[in-house]
């Protein structure tokens, strides 16, 4: 009896092994298999095994304003598919101290332009400057909503600012309503922080983590919670933000003489795609347009491909900052 339970735990164990090896297999690939539900299942999984660089003590601190900004000097940020080097100058951003004195061009915006999981170099940001030759500030930061973006570009030269370049992510959504209910933010406290950075140890996937996010999701999957499709529009909840945004970039001052706009929104994965059009026609957009007459709304799904997302993260592959940085110079060019 306890030889055919012995042999039973083994063939248990054996089978515990190739699935977690299958699940590795599957978070490790560089494309998608093709089959929406596995590569769905991949998505969910990798995510719940990431690392946050904003968590990651050598590559992020403290921020009493911001909540956080990118630790400068040098770091190592990796998960599962990427590992790449942040280069992080004196304010706490993914550039060259160089770019700190009195830039032409400022990027606003969150991990997606901060360019997590691309090279250094290879942000659109710095695309942008390589090819005009226009000094170009790229301010972004994991998580920043564009309230917390705005708020980092009071701490910027802007004695020479000609264009703000702000890419927009469907998760900045609250922290605008927040801005704009309260007409501040409330930075989290060291004490939380801290907390965040301790959750985060430990986390960014490898063996013997995909089988419990397996088992979370399928437990999920019968508790009735089906989550959130890769492809599916922007969230009924959310309709709204667009105006948000128009309000809370209307609200700023900029100044006597306004710089160019350039706004586009991009998101894990490519999903939505509505936001721009609602913001487009946007019944406040007339009134952000008279503070901000040079004002441009670009629509992403025009200009990127699923092949432009790293498989299965979700954020902008090199391709992705190329295109989207060739679009963006169009633009600006015609200012």
């Amino acid at each position: 009896m306890w030889r055919v339970i012995g042999i039973n735990i083994l063939i248990l164990a054996v089978l515990l092994v190739c699935l977690e090896a299958a699940l590795a297999w599957l978070v490790a690939r560089d494309s998608p298999t093709g089959i929406r539900p596995v590569d769905r299942l991949a998505r969910k999984i990798y995510w719940a095994n990431v690392s946050y660089v904003q968590y990651l003590p050598d590559c992020a601190r403290y921020d009493p304003e911001l909540g956080y900004t990118l630790r400068p000097g040098n770091c190592v940020f990796e998960n599962t598919g990427f590992s790449t080097e942040l280069d992080v100058n004196s304010a706490g951003y993914r550039d060259n101290e160089a770019s700190l004195d009195a830039p032409e061009i400022v990027v606003l915006g969150d991990s997606q332009a901060m360019g997590w999981g691309v090279g250094q170099g290879k942000t659109f940001a710095d695309i942008i400057e390589a090819e005009t030759g226009r000094k170009t500030l790229n301010t972004g930061v994991s998580s920043y909503g564009t309230a917390r973006e705005l708020m980092a570009l009071d701490r910027v030269d802007l004695s020479n600012l000609k264009t703000v370049i702000i890419q927009y992510s469907d998760n900045d959504g609250y922290e605008n309503r927040h801005y704009l209910s309260e007409g501040t933010l409330s930075a989290m406290s060291e004490e939380t922080y801290s907390q965040l950075v301790a959750g985060n140890e430990g986390t960014g996937g490898g063996f013997g983590h995909y089988l419990p996010a397996l088992f979370q999701e399928v437990r999920g999957r019968f508790g009735g919670s089906d989550g959130e499709g890769e492809n599916s529009d922007l969230p009924m909840a959310d309709l709204k933000d667009p105006d948000v945004l128009t309000e809370v970039l209307t609200n700023w001052d900029w100044g006597v003489a306004p710089p160019q706009l350039v706004v586009f929104d991009v998101n894990t994965g490519g999903r939505g795609g509505r936001f721009t059009e609602a913001l487009s026609t946007s019944p406040k957009l007339s009134i952000l347009r008279s503070k901000i007459p040079d004002l441009k709304i670009l629509h992403t799904p025009e200009i990127l491909d699923a092949e432009d997302y790293l498989f299965p993260d979700g954020h902008l592959s090199e391709t992705g900052h190329q295109k989207l940085a060739g679009a963006i110079i169009e633009v600006i060019a015609q200012n």
